[in-house]
């Protein structure tokens, strides 16, 4: 990484002859004129406006780009004012990085670049602005068909791209100070008119020297690097993702960013579940690692290695397998906001390409029951989210042994105990499981007893609701785990509202017994593991609020059972206490 820094003039030498482009996974240049005007006067005060980040162009790294989003215009400034390009940079392009906002507004701004409008500067605003942080000494008028004059009202709008001739800004600042007649004062005081002038005069100076900090990352830079000091410096936060590097590294074929909207288009559950499209990326790369005899480790790296005819031919299946994958995990309880892990799902996804992309999801495996095990024992896991890519990886080696060879996939052992359950914080990714395990085992909803499926609308219900933490002093953190939720219809959840269980549940009674439906009542409720028998006429007051803890300890033995039935032996709850309740880091 190499530092440095450049005159405006130099900077603006590289926008005028192109030398510096835009990646194409750069957002479009979004500033505000505000922002620009806060930028150009933070240079007239000489204030620091933050380095700028480039990469040489690289042969083994070819970036598609665009130019900078601004018109360069021959005459504007005349190329003497412009330095020429020293010999040792003679061909030398640069991407930006980070920057692609301040540069094209420091073009548009003092190249007379800007598309629709021209920058001035108010000569008369500058001199009684002095001292002031104010901006509305920059203006903007709109371009007509003609080309702007250098001056405009009375030669009080001086344009911005002629401060760069010091001769003839000069003498534009002396003719309107000492001619316009906007300052009788100094006519008896020719001493003040001549500072008035010089303060503007330096106002320029101090802008014709601004120095801009530059980064240049090394061309040997590797992706990784690239990527990691992208999203460190980049001030807008933005994450650069492997795709972004994708669109740019193949555009324009193939056209991976007007392939990927096709494939939300055609697969909403992508869009549903806010699906990346660096996963489609991953399941191709697994399943071109597979064809060509490589080790399976999806990094950026070695997806961005893909060739474009690996991505033609691939790209459709992936995305179509990733999708019906979706629907897999949607069907075993998953919504976009109690997935529990992305990761997991890009080997499933990749060995149906492989393996059983044609094949009904009912039939679509060897052993159902398996890679149902298989799969929750992974995301039951502490930190299952955060799995690296080599674990990618190491899960789709598993499973495509099992569908090459029958060699069946490890099932880890799931540390769970009713302690543990009880301390889960809703950003653990086990506490996102066990809802997933809720909505697909749940089939009858606890209020009104209607059929629950994959499409039903569900919310999370409070059986003890959240008031109970102020009227009642509840703990917030159990009134919030995962023992006092329970899946019910979107209607139910609004009718229940606030309620209190000792009192809804009480009705629920009431009412099978007069309706003679309480076998069916016991039913729905030992299918939500809600405790207790309803037949028995004290049931109800075991819900009441000084038994608020007791009810949620039974509810975590019983939410441990329920998991036990899906993952089976690989569940291990003779854990000593404290272990296996670590957060999700």
């Amino acid at each position: 990484m190499q530092t440095t820094s450049y005159s405006l003039s130099e900077l603006l030498r590289r926008a005028k002859e192109g030398s510096l482009t835009i990646p194409q996974f750069q957002r479009p240049f979004v500033w505000r004129p505000f922002q620009v005007k806060l930028l150009v006067d933070s240079i007239s005060r000489s204030y620091p406006i933050g380095s700028l980040l480039l990469l040489d162009e690289e042969p083994g790294l070819p970036l598609a780009s665009r130019s900078i989003e601004a018109e360069i215009r021959e005459g504007y400034p005349p190329d003497d004012l412009i330095p020429s390009r020293s010999q040792d940079r003679a061909e030398t392009r640069s991407y930006i990085l980070d920057g692609q906002q301040r540069i094209t507004s420091i073009a548009r701004v003092f190249l007379n670049a800007h598309p629709g409008k021209c920058y001035y500067f108010d000569l008369k605003q500058m001199f009684e602005l002095r001292g002031k942080e104010d901006t509305a000494w920059i203006r903007e008028r709109q371009r007509g068909k003609k080309d702007p004059p250098d001056r405009k009202e009375n030669n009080k709008l001086l344009r911005a791209d002629v401060i760069l001739n010091q001769t003839k800004a000069d003498i534009f600042v002396s003719e309107y100070i000492e001619d316009s007649g906007d300052f009788p004062e100094f006519a008896k005081n020719r001493r003040e008119g001549r500072e008035a002038a010089a303060h503007i005069k330096g106002v320029f100076e101090t802008m014709r020297n601004y120095k801009v900090p530059i980064v240049t990352l090394e061309r040997e830079s590797g992706v990784e690097s690239i990527c990691r000091i992208f999203e460190t410096i980049n001030s807008t936060g933005t994450r650069l993702t492997t795709f972004d590097l994708a669109v740019a590294r193949f555009f324009p074929k193939p056209d991976l960013r007007r392939r990927w909207n096709d494939s939300l288009e055609d697969y909403s559950i992508l869009q549903e579940f806010d699906v990346d499209a660096d996963r489609v990326l991953q399941v191709l790369y697994l399943v071109a690692s597979r064809r060509n005899g490589k080790y399976p480790d999806p990094t950026r790296s070695n997806l961005l290695a893909l060739t474009p005819d690996e991505i033609e031919r691939e790209w459709d299946r992936s995305a179509r397998c990733l999708a019906r994958t979706y629907q897999w995990a949607r069907d075993y309880g998953a919504r976009p906001e109690t997935l529990p892990s992305h990761n997991v799902l890009v080997g499933l996804a990749a060995v149906r390409s492989l393996f059983i992309e044609d094949v009904n999801d009912g039939e679509m495996w060897k052993d159902y029951d398996l890679i149902r095990r298989w799969y929750f024992s992974k995301v039951l896991q502490a930190g299952a989210s955060q799995a690296s890519n080599y674990r990618i990886g190491l899960d789709f080696i598993a499973l495509r042994e099992y569908f090459e060879h029958g060699k069946q996939p490890d099932v880890a052992t799931v540390n769970l105990n009713a302690d543990s359950v009880l301390n889960l914080k809703r950003t653990d990714v086990r506490y996102k499981a066990i809802q997933n395990i809720f909505a697909m085992t749940i089939r009858e909803d606890l209020l009104t007893g209607r059929k629950i499926d994959s499409r039903s609308v569900l919310h999370d219900h409070h059986v003890f609701p959240r008031n109970a933490r102020k009227r009642h002093e509840l703990p917030g953190w159990l009134l919030d785990g995962i023992a006092n939720r329970v899946p019910v219809l979107a209607e139910s959840n609004q009718s229940l509202g606030e309620g209190y269980p000792c009192d809804y549940l009480k009705k629920m009674a009431d009412d099978a017994r007069f309706q003679g439906t309480l076998e069916g009542l016991g039913r729905r409720l030992r299918d939500c593991m809600i405790p207790g028998d309803p037949r028995e006429s004290t049931w109800a007051g075991g819900f009441s609020v000084d038994k608020f803890e007791e009810f949620c300890r039974k509810r975590s033995e019983l939410i441990v059972g329920r998991v036990r039935e899906i993952v089976g032996d690989s569940l291990r709850s003779d854990l000593p206490s404290g272990e296996g309740d670590e957060d999700e880091e």
